[in-house]
């Protein structure tokens, strides 16, 4: 998102929530910017329909978290809970079973996948007591499933700063902002 896209945005946040017009025009820059700066990744598009629906949704402006929490459940893809991963697995031992590994692991989403291959798949196929392998895969799920969302979270940008840092090369947030903070000058 542009610049001045974001002003788009900013702007209709005033025309939406007009008893917070004063403090949003006071912050105008400093918000242009943080926007401009943490969308910078996301289509306009995608930013506005999902402010569309957090103005729907909320009396309050949404902050920067709450309007990426919206753009996130626009475009990640859908991570299954834990009975349909399980489900996954349970389909995969009754289509492929023990003998043919590869095949079932290509029929289960990548999370389900990585936990399955951590527990092992002939472990899984020749348990005897499937519902312990079930609490088990449920548990490592619940885990993984929470690992992989915050992942995909992140912005891009963001991870490849933290790519950078663990490599000694990252910018502060001011100067990534181009110094403004709050429409002022960082020093």
């Amino acid at each position: 998102m542009t610049v001045q896209e974001t002003t788009k945005i900013v702007n209709a946040l005033k025309v939406a929530y007009p008893r917070y017009a004063e403090q949003i025009q006071e912050n105008k820059q400093g918000m242009i910017s943080l926007f401009a700066f943490m969308f910078k990744d996301v289509p306009y598009e995608v930013v506005n329909c999902a402010l569309q629906k957090f103005i729907l949704e909320s009396p309050y402006p949404p902050t920067v978290h709450d309007l990426y929490k919206e753009v996130m459940a626009f475009t990640k893809p859908d991570i299954p809970d834990e009975d349909k991963a399980w489900y996954e697995v349970a389909r995969a031992i009754r289509l492929y079973g023990y003998y043919r590994p590869e095949e079932a692991f290509g029929s289960m989403s990548e999370v389900v996948r990585d936990v399955v291959k951590a527990i092992g798949w002939s472990e899984i196929c020749l348990s005897r007591n499937i519902e312990l392998v079930r609490e088990q895969f449920i548990r490592l799920y619940g885990t993984a499933r929470q690992r992989k969302e915050q992942e995909m979270f992140m912005p891009s940008f963001l991870k490849r700063r933290i790519d950078k840092l663990t490599k000694g090369k990252v910018l502060n947030i001011s100067d990534a902002l181009g110094g403004a903070v709050n429409g002022k000058q960082c020093k």
